[in-house]
């Protein structure tokens, strides 16, 4: 798992910023659902999403960078491509399983909302 972490770089650390409070939301949510942690837990889902694809980019850029900068790299890249590809892809990984539990989270909440009908 720290390899995991550490593969996907500085970006994994927002990404579990944003995730621990998300899930924290989504169990409240979970709990007791209101209006008002459904619009927050909307708002750190895009922020979470957003993170994950800014993590993809800046993987992809710099695996980039590595591969035309280094004379080795550029002699046979695949290896080099595919392993920083594997890693950018963490990122990807972490964002989604977030955002997955979350709104499995959400569902639960919004399944045990009162009816307003009923009300």
């Amino acid at each position: 798992m720290v390899d995991f972490f550490r593969a996907g770089g500085f970006n994994m650390f927002v990404l579990a910023a944003l995730g621990i409070p998300t899930w924290l939301v989504a169990a409240k949510f979970a709990r007791d659902a209101t209006p008002q942690r459904l619009s927050i837990l909307r708002a750190l889902t895009w922020a979470i999403v957003f993170a994950s694809v800014v993590g993809v980019a800046a993987g992809l850029a710099s695996t980039a960078h590595f591969v035309v900068t280094v004379p080795e790299a550029q002699k046979d890249p695949l290896p080099y491509l595919l392993q920083g590809f594997a890693e950018t892809m963490t990122n990807a990984i972490l964002g989604g399983g977030i955002v997955v539990i979350t709104w499995i989270l959400v569902a639960v909440g919004v399944r045990r909302m009162p009816d307003p009908e009923t009300t």
